[in-house]
């Protein structure tokens, strides 16, 4: 294949999946009353978690923050 044939070739294949992407985006959507009952609600307070860190040392939300605080991310899970 010559170079402004490949070079062709990504153009498509590239301007395929950002279209199949965002075509199947508009489905990507969770049940509103579904997601409203699962997991806590935004602007809740975290729950007093703790664990064992990978030495053995009980870890919690105090024990991890520092002067510059401590960003912790809640993420849902993928099957809504």
């Amino acid at each position: 294949m010559h170079l402004n044939q490949m070079s062709w070739l990504r153009k498509v294949c590239r301007t395929f999946i950002i279209t199949a992407v965002a075509g199947l985006a508009q489905f990507a959507c969770a049940d509103s009353e579904t997601a409203a009952a699962w997991g806590p609600s935004i602007g809740t307070t975290a729950p007093l978690l703790s664990a064992l860190d990978q030495d053995g040392k009980q870890q919690n939300l105090a024990s991890l923050s520092s002067t510059n605080g401590l960003l912790f991310v809640f993420n849902r899970s993928v099957d809504w």
